[in-house]
């Protein structure tokens, strides 16, 4: 019995050697996936070697903001950029930077800044300066939320060390005119006065911005009535998760009619081969689309979901990006020869872009060189086709870049399908 055993499995192990691009599949999936997702996940903590950077725009007609964005930049995990190529930056330059996706964060101090910090440091009921935090509404509220406490948190303190100096020269003032000429008890009275300022001080900076208010934007070429939640952040990078998951579906079919001969009756019948391929991707193309509708619907409906202004650009991100999923399909199943090859490749292939393609972890939090190569996924252009209407709010001009994309990555997809498929 034992050299029966022995038998079958040497026979099996043959079996399954002699399917090369299996074995390769069934091992270099494993590999890709482990490399491309240790590469993706390698997200450090805010630090001094990967600092966020953040545009700083000084409009303050005195000195108290170029002395905050000093300190500023000083903070480790912090870098304030106050200039591009010499230039200084002014608030128009930093709002299209913003929305050029070249940066994430803006910071802009007003003209009154000192003044009013100054103001608020002896006077009660001054106007506040208004800093305008200007935010790319595609960074994530957890990213957002850190980022947002470190600078708020920071500015406010800068500004509470600024208005120590006017609060003790306000403190002895107040002392000494309410003391009585010659007393011992001046320094007395002196130093009860001075505590009660800077405790009533310490107290109003827990609990005042300290003449100084923030104001959370997006940038103005943005069509956002208030920043996104995370369906609308989430829903579209999920959807794209599954709708490119028909590449296994489509190409284990057209492998299975082959093996079951239905594909050879189809090309005896008196039908193209154009014909016969288009009829062939035709239902997958549809339900593509079936299946973002259905999710979007799902986010709409029970999630309150943000559709953006422009159904016209939804449908024609949708529909190129279905093209490019179809595609794919397409030449998977001219690549692969047995289940195990399409299986493995497809799974691969899938998994492997949609890492790249921020699906897992978002793009803007990678390694540099991770955003670069996110550019050779079908995933990274769909999914910021979505976030223009979405999430930025803009409409079918703004995504047209990003369809041409991916309508090339389709053509790519069927040239070489064509080219390698076995009608045979």
């Amino acid at each position: 019995m034992f050299n029966q055993i022995l038998a079958i499995a040497l026979k099996d192990l043959k079996v399954l050697l002699h399917d090369r691009g299996g074995m390769v599949s069934l091992f270099l999936m494993p590999v890709m996936f482990i490399l491309v997702m240790s590469s993706a996940m390698d997200v450090e903590p805010i630090s001094e070697d990967k600092p966020v950077e953040i545009l700083a725009v000084n409009l303050d007609a005195g000195d108290l903001a170029g002395e905050v964005i000093a300190e500023l930049d000083a903070v480790e995990g912090l870098a304030a950029i106050t200039s591009m190529a010499g230039v200084v930056l002014t608030e128009e330059r930093a709002d299209s930077l913003i929305s050029d996706g070249q940066y994430s964060f803006a910071l802009i101090f007003p003209d009154d800044f000192s003044a009013q910090v100054e103001m608020a440091a002896t006077q009660e009921n001054v106007a506040e300066a208004t800093v305008t935090f200007i935010v790319d509404p595609t960074v994530t509220e957890q990213f957002l939320a850190s980022v947002r406490g470190a600078v708020h948190g920071f500015v406010q303190q800068q500004a509470a060390y600024a208005q120590m100096p006017l609060q003790l020269e306000a403190g002895f003032s107040e002392a000494a005119a309410s003391a009585p000429a010659g007393m011992g008890g001046f320094v007395i009275e002196m130093g009860e006065v001075f505590i009660e300022r800077m405790s009533a001080s310490a107290q109003d900076a827990g609990e005042s911005s300290l003449g100084v208010r923030f104001e959370q934007v997006v940038p103005s070429d943005y069509h956002v009535e208030e920043y996104p939640s995370a369906v609308e952040q989430n829903v579209p990078g999920y959807t794209l998760f599954g709708v490119f998951f028909i590449v296994q579906v489509l190409a284990m079919s057209l492998l299975q009619e082959k093996e079951e001969g239905t594909f050879r009756r189809l090309l005896a019948a008196p039908l193209s081969r154009t014909a016969l391929m288009v009829g062939k991707l035709l239902p997958y193309y549809v339900v593509n689309l079936i299946q973002v509708a259905s999710m979007f619907a799902i986010g709409y409906f029970v999630f309150d979901m943000n559709l953006g202004s422009s159904p016209l650009a939804l449908t024609v991100v949708t529909l190129a990006t279905a093209a490019a999923a179809t595609g794919l399909g397409l030449l998977v199943a001219a690549l692969g020869k047995t289940r195990e090859q399409i299986g493995g490749l497809s799974t691969l292939l899938v998994l492997t872009l949609a890492a790249v393609g921020g699906m897992m972890v978002p793009t803007f939090v990678m390694p540099e060189f991770m955003q670069t190569l996110s550019k050779i996924s079908p995933h990274s252009w769909a999914l910021a086709g979505y976030q223009d209407v979405i999430v930025r709010g803009l409409g079918t001009a703004a995504v047209m870049n990003e369809v041409g994309v991916l309508l090339g990555f389709a053509l790519v997809f069927f040239s070489i399908a064509v080219w390698r498929f076995r009608w045979e």
